[in-house]
């Protein structure tokens, strides 16, 4: 009786480790972080200074100084002076200038380095007349932007 158990047992077995599913193994997939971008630490002193560019035109100058404040590496360093009129009531505001300039590569030997800087002045790309230069609040800001 085992030679005839054995008989019918065996093909069915085998049959049985046939049908059974295939294990595939995927390896892991890792992310390239070559490109992600990653965060970096800056100081930025600024000030913003009106003058008469003529008898009747207001300009104004945005002055920074950006220090790099670790050395994970970048390539660019770009500055955006904001200057904005607010209303009577200091609640809403309307812009009045955008003007964006590349810090790099001036006073910087490169950006990859801890304590380099930049500092300098850029002009707002706006003119005013000095008679609809506003009465009320005017601010300014400037906002860092690298990759």
């Amino acid at each position: 009786m085992s030679g005839r158990l054995g008989k019918w047992i065996l093909p069915i077995l085998l049959v049985g480790c046939q049908l059974e599913p295939e294990v595939v193994y995927v390896p892991e997939i890792i992310h390239d972080t070559t490109y992600v971008s990653t965060e970096t630490s800056f100081s930025l002193a600024t000030a913003a200074k009106l003058y008469m560019s003529a008898i009747d035109t207001v300009r104004l100058v945005y002055w920074y100084s950006v220090t790099k404040l670790d050395s994970v590496p970048i390539d660019s360093v770009f500055l955006t002076g904001y200057l904005h009129k607010w209303d009577a009531f200091r609640m809403s505001a309307d812009m009045m200038d955008s003007t964006r300039v590349s810090v790099w590569p001036d006073n910087a030997g490169s950006w990859m380095s801890i304590y380099n800087y930049s500092q300098g002045e850029f002009n707002a790309s706006n003119k005013w007349n000095a008679n609809n230069w506003p009465d009320g609040l005017v601010t300014y800001s400037i906002g860092l932007d690298y990759k």
